[in-house]
């Protein structure tokens, strides 16, 4: 069982990284006292809204005659958030109580967790919701699988050690300090690479809607991979641990997270540092060569110098002259992309060496014609 820590790293993540989560657990297991902790410490505007108190026209806005027509003004809650945001602060909406929420109004309460719409107004918000098991929930009733699949699920413990240490110690003896990220977009673009390899060793795993009481919890679809890979991209830009990351990707796409991150394990991918300066570092094995690649192209994005573009050349041209410009191909892709947007952004640029113009031709011409 993850440890209270590891379970607010995991908010933590999925909040950085801007992906509605789901926090499951019985009453009185810190849910919202953790959202209220988060968001005090990061200094954003925390607006809480309890599903089972809630109409469907509380997510549609209010309607206004005007000379121009029926306008759709916003709620309150709403209200606040827009304010904040203008104030410059980052605004979290809390959809406490979910399985307590009417079914007249899920389908309104749909729309502003997929789509961050009230009405006709934009939710400039981060989204966390908090729900009690259904059997344990006043009027409880189980989420419907388009929600579910919408949503990262955490599943929330507190155990009598952790609480007695709360009691004992004070309760932000519980939470961890929340480190800052670093070099996001890289771990993202990592973490996305990873997720394709994946579902092209695995296709059977890209999506699969279960049946019954599992449907209102994670599954995977092309949706929470996507949500998987943000996580781990952005857990990865933390420096968080891999229990935290298996949370997160869990969390996603359900029981094929366990088998994604056994996958990673394996991999075993060398630094790709060392691997700019010495090519012969690409493993042999590859799936291992594709992500390794990917990972040497995402380092270049972070840290673009000269020596290193020119190290990331000569690696993905080693790869192909060995026979493998299949796999160095994609990779080789991502380089004249960052060329292009480096030289939009007036960085520095150098000129491909010959080989790499002779070996990847296609793909250069094809960055010419789209500039």
């Amino acid at each position: 069982m993850p440890s209270f820590k590891e379970q607010v790293l995991a908010l933590y993540a999925s909040l950085i990284g801007d992906i509605p989560t789901l926090l499951w657990g019985p009453p009185g297991t810190g849910k919202t006292a953790t959202v209220t902790y988060i968001s005090q410490k990061l200094g954003w505007h925390l607006e809480v809204l309890i599903g089972a108190t809630r109409d469907r026209t509380d997510f549609g806005g209010f309607p206004r005659l005007t000379p121009e027509g029926v306008v759709l003004e916003p709620f309150p809650w709403l209200s606040r958030i827009l304010q904040a945001t203008r104030e410059g602060r980052t605004a979290l909406l809390f959809l406490d109580e979910l399985t307590s929420t009417p079914e007249d109004v899920r389908p309104s309460l749909l729309r502003v967790i997929n789509e961050r719409l009230a009405g006709d107004i934009p939710i400039p918000a981060r989204i966390v919701a908090a729900a009690n098991p259904e059997e344990q929930a006043v009027g409880g009733l189980p989420l419907e699988a388009p929600i579910a699949n919408r949503l990262l699920h955490l599943e929330w413990t507190l155990s009598p050690e952790e609480w007695a240490r709360g009691m004992s110690e004070g309760w932000s003896s519980l939470y961890p300090p929340l480190p800052n990220p670093s070099a996001l977009d890289q771990y993202l673009e990592e973490a996305r690479s990873l997720v394709a390899l994946y579902i092209r060793r695995n296709p059977a795993h890209a999506y699969n809607l279960p049946k019954g009481h599992e449907a209102s919890r994670a599954w995977p679809s092309y949706r929470t991979w996507d949500m998987a890979a943000r996580f781990l991209g952005t857990a990865r830009a933390l420096g968080l641990p891999e229990e935290v990351q298996t949370l997160g990707v869990v969390g996603a796409v359900g029981k094929s997270g366990y088998a994604f991150m056994s996958f990673l394990r394996d991999l075993d991918l060398p630094d790709p540092r060392e691997v700019i300066k010495n090519p012969a570092l690409v493993p042999s094995r590859d799936d291992r060569a594709f992500a390794t690649l990917h990972s040497v192209v995402s380092t270049l994005a972070h840290e673009w110098t000269q020596e290193n573009f020119y190290g990331t050349c000569r690696v993905l041209n080693y790869i192909a002259e060995g026979g493998r410009a299949d796999i160095a191909a994609p990779a080789a892709g991502r380089l004249i992309r960052l060329y292009g947007e480096a030289r939009k952004a007036r960085k520095p640029t150098w000129g491909f060496p010959q080989e790499f113009i002779r070996t990847f031709q296609h793909l250069l011409e094809s960055m010419a014609k789209a500039m």
